[in-house]
């Protein structure tokens, strides 16, 4: 895999683009992949366009970071593992125990 570091100008075109476009769409433009574009837009905190209706984060969801596993999370508020994870990571909280 050959991965670049991301410049300036990638990260300011990013926010300058994140509320309008998809991922996909920003790595045309940048000549990443959208996976890449998404990993690193979920890191800053970023919410990009998304193709599928998926919902934002909020707050009373986001607090049961704290006190519920991946799995009890997915079953009160609906989402995946895989989505539960990715904001795990993006908010650098460690996963809590079963």
């Amino acid at each position: 895999m050959n991965r670049q570091p991301w410049q300036r100008f990638e990260m300011d075109l990013l926010i300058e683009q994140a509320e309008t476009k998809s991922a996909s769409e920003i790595a045309k433009t940048l000549g990443r992949t959208p996976d890449g574009v998404r990993c690193k837009a979920n890191y800053f905190g970023l919410q990009l366009v998304t193709i599928h209706n998926m919902k934002a984060w909020q707050p009373d969801e986001i607090a049961l970071f704290h006190t519920h596993t991946d799995k009890e999370i997915s079953h009160v508020t609906g989402r995946t593992l895989k989505s539960i994870a990715c904001k795990r990571l993006a908010m650098k909280i460690y996963r809590r125990a079963a």
